[in-house]
Parts: C-alpha cells; sequence; structure tokens
C-alpha cells in the first residue's frame, strides 16, 4: 500500500510521527517513557536512520510483490519431485527457490546499481519537510539540482550535475553487467 501513495501523503504521514509538539514519538512514546520530546525536524543525529526506515517501508511491498511473483511463476512439480525424493522445505528452498530467483535478483540489482546517485527526490525533500536545519544529512544530487534551479537559477551548474548523474549511473550499469556477463552471461541485460 505504501509504494501506490505520494511522496507528500508519506511526508505528512512522517510529520505526523514527527512533529516537535504534536507527533506521535514526542506525545505517545517518550511522554510514555517519561523523556523530554524531540525536535526531529532539527536534530540531524536521527534523519540517516529516519530516511532508511521511511524508505524500506514505502518499498517494502513493491518488492515483495516482485519476489513472490518471481516464486509464483517457479514449476510446482519440481518442488513435487523434490518432495518425493525426500527434500525437506529448507533444501527446497536453498536447493530450488533460491536458485531460480537468480535472474529476478541480478536484474533487479543490475537496475539499482543504475540508480546508485539518483536518489528519490521525494524521500529527501519532502519527508524532511525541506528543512533547512536538515541540509547537510538530506542534500542529494537531485535536491542539488532542484535547489539550484528554483532558488540561486544556476542552470549550468544543474544541468552540469544533473548530466554527471546520468553518466556515472549509466557507466555503473555497463560495469556491472560486464561483470554478470563474465561471471554469468546468459543472467546478463545485454
Amino acid at each position: 500500500m505504501p509504494n501506490l501513495l505520494s511522496w507528500v501523503v508519506i511526508g505528512f504521514i512522517a510529520y505526523a510521527f514527527l512533529n516537535a509538539d504534536t507527533g506521535f514519538i514526542n506525545k505517545t512514546i517518550l511522554a510514555g517513557l517519561g523523556l523530554d520530546p524531540v525536535s526531529w525536524y532539527s536534530y540531524t543525529g536521527a534523519w540517516p536512520a529516519i530516511i532508511i526506515i521511511v524508505n524500506l517501508w514505502k518499498n517494502m511491498g513493491y518488492q515483495s510483490i516482485v519476489y513472490m511473483a518471481s516464486i509464483s511463476g517457479i514449476d510446482k512439480s519440481i518442488y513435487e519431485a523434490a518432495a518425493i525424493d525426500g527434500a525437506t522445505k529448507m533444501q527446497q528452498i536453498f536447493r530450488i527457490t533460491l536458485p531460480m530467483l537468480k535472474p529476478t535478483v541480478i536484474t533487479l540489482t543490475l537496475m539499482s546499481i543504475g540508480r546508485i546517485f539518483y536518489s528519490d527526490f521525494g524521500l529527501f525533500y519532502q519527508v524532511p519537510q525541506n528543512s533547512g536545519a536538515l541540509f547537510n544529512v538530506t542534500q542529494t544530487i537531485d535536491t542539488y539540482v532542484y535547489r539550484g534551479l528554483m532558488e540561486l537559477n544556476d542552470v549550468g551548474m544543474s544541468a552540469a550535475a544533473g548530466l554527471y548523474q546520468s553518466l556515472v549511473g549509466f557507466a555503473l550499469v555497463l560495469i556491472a553487467n560486464g561483470i554478470v556477463r563474465k561471471a554469468d552471461s546468459e543472467n546478463a541485460l545485454f
């Protein structure tokens, strides 16, 4: 479900949890433990963990659907034959399911490598609510390009940063695909 929501909605959900005055964490959890409220939008130490947790929560459903679809595509007769041969469920997982998921894992990994320099703009702009105190921990190439265009009107630097991001991502995909091609040419993208 969270994958279908926009980052604006996710940003407001995070705000409902992290607001210093009325947020769920400060009002319920920290108050229940007798701790002082934390101003999350000015405390930079927690934001690397917050960004990771929010990103995992939002994308976990989609990734689960992809892997479940791959698993459901595995022929059931293979599992039946393994069960007849006396394979336990763990043996079926390690000897049938995981090897059959190898192409899916490789493809998704190659796609993720291409996005290493691409940060999800909504995650790094909407969730921290564009808080100036958090720029040094939430600033990425995408938010830099946006701020360069919208606030500084620096078209040249923004274009150069975007081009750099694209070229490095493309080069990383080529390198990773070359490594996969040498190890297992059947699962390489090209």
